[in-house]
């Protein structure tokens, strides 16, 4: 433990380091600016860039110490000579921090400019840090641009920015940039490790592992969260207590989301989720942990393994267990909904009705369908949320497969029959997949006549027109049926299909008889062009067709997604 007698410095600084090995998870870095330490290679201007916390200043400071030590070993500062001190301190005349979010104008950077003319007072350089250098105003960095072009020899400039795409190209041309890299879990851990080693806290390695987790790869944020919960403990940290202090939700939270999610239960992950909100657990925090827990197990489907994520073996192996009842695309969709519902909720002032909104549509969800296995009329893989099953095939009523193409009672024989094209023989076989529909006695009833019900008898219709006729055929997959009333279809057309109506409107009384035939019903066809009607593929015209595509469509927030 520390000196009682002593002030209590936080962890991020009192185990800042002072030589580049001590930079964790940026030795690209540190390796580098050594090299040009000792082969005197040094730039006039640097540019630090990466995430918060990573090492950006401290790198900055660490080069700083370097070239001004008196007695540097092998690139790196002695940290003991009067130089080393002042600069550690921050009472070096040659070496100065401007931040650039507070210290951002023109005036400000002319002040410098006037400043390098001289030489440094006791150093070898005068170097000068501008952090967040991203912030200064347009002014500023016009300004900057002519004294980083040519600097006097004994003159440094190092810049530290989190967002260097708003750097000026015509400054990031004039520097030497060096991205660093958020730091990896295990080495944060480990240095975790040492850092309560030396504060005397006793804490479980899963607890390291939890904080490192949260600090999101910046070591300075891991090092906060480490002093928080040492504050709190009373002993030993436990995972258990790390979650508590730090509002961390645990991951067996989401698992059992998502199980209700694979059940279908609407009403206990209602339940389940009013009670973690009772508990204190703010909603925005629990939809953001979830979507992080769907992430991963995208991650685990996609990649086969969980060697791509940064979790223990416990989590792991739930993630695997759990990634079984999901496809890719399923995966994919409850992502999709609920990155919707994130930035759908900055403008919701009842957060409630918006969590629950998406907790029926999460239950409501099924798979997605594949476009070209409905179209192939391919086996589809177990659904990976249960659904409600169809009816067995040994109970539907299957009709044997006509010989030729049923003839209305009012057609005579030559005007229906023909002789078969090769190329009808090829149209044929792309709708093979459509059970055939036999003929049913005719009728002048419309009752039963609608959009849904000749929807769902597209894909024969254009199979019996296409045996005869395949121009037809095509030109009538390129509409839609968009109204049906008393015995009266109305199929729409895009305004660019024209000549596809025209066409279909010259043999509009024998589709009529063709049309009766599968339907069982007399009707009357309307060719109209909508210009408010897009063009259809042809995937998307036999898909949409389908009954399972229609099966699909009906289930709650159904929808047709691009690969």
């Amino acid at each position: 433990m520390t000196d009682s007698n002593s002030p209590y410095i936080v962890s991020s600084l009192k185990y800042r380091p002072q030589v580049f090995e001590d930079v964790i998870g940026q030795d690209h870095v540190s390796r580098t600016l050594r090299n040009a330490i000792l082969r005197e290679r040094l730039a006039n201007g640097y540019l630090f860039t990466g995430p918060r916390g990573v090492g950006k200043t401290t790198s900055a400071r660490i080069l700083a110490k370097a070239l001004n030590c008196e007695n540097p070993k092998d690139g790196n500062p002695c940290n003991a000579c009067t130089h080393c001190h002042e600069i550690t301190g921050g009472r070096s005349l040659d070496v100065l921090e401007v931040d650039g979010a507070s210290t951002r104008g023109i005036d400000a950077i002319r002040e410098l400019r006037e400043v390098v003319k001289y030489p440094p007072s006791n150093s070898r350089y005068r170097i000068y840090i501008i952090d967040e250098v991203h912030m200064l105003t347009k002014e500023a960095f016009n300004a900057l641009l002519k004294t980083l072009e040519e600097p006097p020899p004994q003159v440094l400039f190092i810049f530290a920015t989190t967002e260097p795409q708003k750097v000026p190209l015509t400054i990031l041309s004039r520097c030497q940039r060096y991205d660093f890299r958020r730091i990896p879990i295990e080495l944060m851990v480990n240095h975790l490790k040492k850092v309560a080693s030396g504060e005397g806290v006793g804490i479980q390695v899963d607890a390291l592992h939890l904080i490192a987790q949260k600090a999101g790869g910046s070591l300075r944020d891991s090092l906060s969260l480490l002093d928080q919960v040492a504050a709190y403990a009373e002993g030993d940290v436990d995972v258990e207590l790390a979650r508590d202090v730090l509002g961390i939700l645990d991951q067996s939270i989401y698992l059992k989301v998502l199980s209700f999610v694979i059940n279908q239960d609407s009403k206990g992950l209602i339940e389940y989720v009013s009670g973690l909100i009772e508990q204190g657990i703010g909603i925005s925090e629990f939809i953001d942990g979830l979507a992080e827990h769907v992430r991963n197990l995208l991650v685990t489907c996609v990649a086969g393994s969980t060697d791509l994520l940064e979790t223990t073996e416990n989590e792991a192996a739930a993630l695997q267990e759990q990634v079984t009842h999901f496809e890719e695309r399923d995966l994919l969709r409850l992502q999709n909904l609920l990155q919707r519902t994130i930035r759908e909720m900055r403008f919701q002032s009842n957060q409630t009705v918006a969590l629950e909104l998406l907790l029926l549509k999460m239950t409501h969800f099924t798979r997605a369908l594949q476009l070209d296995a409905i179209a192939a009329g391919t086996p589809q893989r177990k659904p990976a949320v249960p659904s409600k099953q169809p009816e067995p095939a040994s109970k539907r009523a299957v009709a044997a497969k006509p010989t030729s193409a049923p003839v209305p009672p009012s057609a005579k024989p030559q005007e229906i029959k023909a002789s078969e094209k090769p190329e009808d023989h090829k149209e044929t076989s792309e709708s093979q997949s459509v059970e055939p529909i036999a003929s049913s006695p005719l009728t002048n009833e419309p009752s039963h006549l609608s959009v849904e019900a000749i929807t769902k008898k597209w894909e024969a219709l254009i199979t019996a027109v296409n045996k005869e006729r395949t121009s037809l055929a095509n030109f009538l997959k390129e509409g839609q049926v968009q109204q049906v009333k008393d015995n009266r279809v109305e199929i729409h057309f895009a305004k660019e299909h024209g000549f596809q109506v025209e066409q279909l409107e010259l043999s509009r009384g024998w589709l009529e008889r063709i049309f009766a035939t599968v339907l069982g019903k007399q009707v009357r066809l309307a060719f109209v062009k909508n210009s408010d009607q897009k063009p259809k593929t042809e995937q998307e015209d036999r898909v949409l067709a389908h009954p399972a595509s229609q099966h699909a469509l009906n289930i709650f927030d159904g929808e047709i997604m691009d690969d």
